[in-house]
């Protein structure tokens, strides 16, 4: 006994040196730690061994094997501990931090269990979203960044309580006072832009059939997780920028990701001060048998190869129509940019939805559930639609959830070489689907997106 008592209080005086330095250490600091002794012990030995002014309490956790839970005023650098201590004879057989543990569920949103395309429960073209949470849930990456994703649409309900708190502020901006608050070349867009008339107010026609296409598509891609309402989308927590520009010409598609450019240059020359980190736009839209490589559509693959280089991955929606889009011409799904990622439309049964969806060997890249997708819609309710418009969203989601889960080293490269983390990013998707025999041959991958896949490897990068 006398031995444990001398070990023990050169131990504690390790320990209370230890507790000094951890300024100066970046090992991680433990305010408690579970011990589990080399022999059973009596409980006043217990007691002798474990007297010491740091040690706030202690719980015999189970007596069978010696293991205690000891909690400390000043939280005590683990590793050393370890390091010093661990299987050191007649008094530690080991020791280990008390680690935080999180319990594994789905978000607890009612209407999950219609979401076929992310619930995990008997679909078999499920995406595994369920199991990518486990890993994280958007928000923001490993650097504390806010990740944002463009939704270039016909307008959002940003007052729908499934949406309202991931909907992106401009906090640099005052709402409605006619000035240019942050300079950034646009007024009073305090939640992003309405392209289509040139102005900060964004549309609100709840009749508008854009408007709820893009209140659908923005809820796909962020409705707010296990909030105990409605759905989930793919992130339960990132911002969504709804820029207004689907409808009209292709200078108003140009406007709007004219706005979106510049609020993530912005972003980068400020160093996060000013504008928004943008991932991702989302595109439902297009121009049915166009032929991207003619001159006369030139400006698309500008467009969003200027995006690229600032680290934009535009995710755009294929022909609703059971076309070859390689033959017959889509714009934007059969544009050249190396930054694009081009969505057809799974169903429940992990098949090409038969009844209209763009294909294409060369330029269509992959497949997403789009089939009776539930997702929010204007005046606080939510709806099914089906369309290559709702597998899109499960790729932009996707994108967004990846800049969440990344390893810090893939956070360091958004911003030291955006466009190389754009194609990285397009890179892992493509190659993490699970290959379905109805894209066979008739898409890049021939398979359909699996974020949880894609996540694993992201994080390891």
């Amino acid at each position: 006994m006398a031995k444990h008592l001398i070990l023990v209080s050169t131990f504690f005086s390790l320990l209370w040196v230890n507790s000094t330095l951890q300024a100066q250490t970046k090992q991680t600091n433990a305010q408690k730690l579970i011990i589990r002794f080399d022999a059973a012990l009596k409980t006043d030995q217990v007691a002798a061994l474990l007297r010491d002014e740091n040690i706030e309490t202690y719980e015999a956790l189970v007596p069978s094997l010696n293991l205690y839970l000891v909690t400390f005023k000043r939280p005590t650098s683990s590793k050393t501990f370890l390091k010093t201590f661990a299987g050191q004879s007649g008094i530690v057989k080991y020791a280990q931090p008390d680690h935080p543990v999180k319990l594994r569920q789905s978000p607890n949103d009612p209407e999950l269990k219609s979401q076929w395309s992310i619930n995990g429960i008997s679909s078999r073209g499920d995406i595994e979203a369920t199991k990518a949470w486990e890993l994280g849930t958007g928000g923001k990456d490993t650097a504390g960044n806010e990740i944002v994703v463009a939704v270039v649409d016909g307008g959002t309900d940003i007052s729908h309580k499934d949406l309202q708190k991931n909907i992106w502020v401009n906090k640099g901006e005052i709402p409605d006072n006619g000035i240019d608050d942050d300079k950034n070349g646009y007024i009073d867009d305090i939640n992003g832009w309405n392209a289509i008339d040139d102005k900060g107010t964004l549309p609100t026609d709840k009749h508008d059939s854009g408007y709820m296409h893009g209140t659908h598509v923005a809820g796909i891609i962020g409705a707010e997780g296990n909030n105990n309402l409605q759905v989930s989308g793919i992130n339960w927590n990132t911002k969504i920028m709804p820029v207004a520009g689907s409808s009209g010409e292709t200078s108003v598609v140009a406007r709007a990701y004219g706005y979106v450019l510049a609020q993530k240059k912005l972003w980068l020359e400020s160093h996060g001060k000013k504008g928004a980190n943008i991932v991702a736009t989302n595109s439902s839209f297009g121009v049915d048998n166009a032929d991207c490589s003619s001159p006369d559509y030139s400006v698309w693959n500008d467009l969003y190869t200027e995006m690229g280089n600032v680290g934009i991955v535009s995710v755009v929606a294929t022909s609703n129509s059971d076309v070859d889009v390689d033959s017959v011409g889509d714009v934007p799904s059969a544009c050249e940019s190396p930054y694009i990622i081009s969505v057809t439309n799974t169903d429940s049964n992990d098949d090409k939805y038969a009844e209209g969806a763009g294909y294409g060997a060369k330029h269509v890249h992959l497949g997403a559930p789009g089939t009776d997708i539930l997702s929010t819609v204007p005046d606080n309710k939510t709806r099914k639609l089906t369309g290559t418009s709702m597998a899109t969203p499960h790729v932009t989601g996707a994108v967004a959830l990846l800049h969440s889960v990344g390893s810090k080293r893939f956070t360091e490269m958004t911003q030291q070489n955006p466009a190389q983390a754009a194609k990285q990013i397009k890179e892992i998707l493509l190659k993490s689907v699970d290959p379905i025999s109805g894209l066979k041959d008739i898409t890049v991958t021939g398979g359909r997106l699996n974020v949880f896949k894609a996540s694993q490897e992201i994080s390891k990068y």
